[in-house]
C-alpha cells in the first residue's frame, strides 16, 4: 500500500483531483478528506496498489507526503 497526502488551495481542486484519481486513473483505496485553516483542504490516500511515478508526477504540485 502507498500512503500519500495532498493539500489543495480550494475544494474544487480537491474534488477534481479525486475524480481524476478514481475515474480516469482507476486508483482505489481508502480516502480521508479534511478542511485545513485558510480554506485549504487535505486529502490522505492509502492506495491499494503502487502508483506509477508518472501518475504521481501529475499531482506533484499538491503532494506533501508519501510513504509505504
Amino acid at each position: 500500500m502507498k500512503l500519500l497526502a495532498f493539500e489543495f488551495e480550494s475544494e474544487k481542486e480537491l474534488r477534481d483531483t479525486v475524480k481524476k484519481l478514481w475515474e480516469s486513473l482507476g486508483v482505489s483505496g481508502e480516502v480521508a478528506v479534511r478542511p485545513l485553516e485558510g480554506d485549504r483542504w487535505r486529502l490522505e490516500l492509502t492506495a491499494e496498489k503502487e502508483l506509477r511515478e508518472a501518475t504521481l508526477e501529475k499531482f506533484a504540485q499538491y503532494r506533501v507526503e508519501a510513504g509505504d
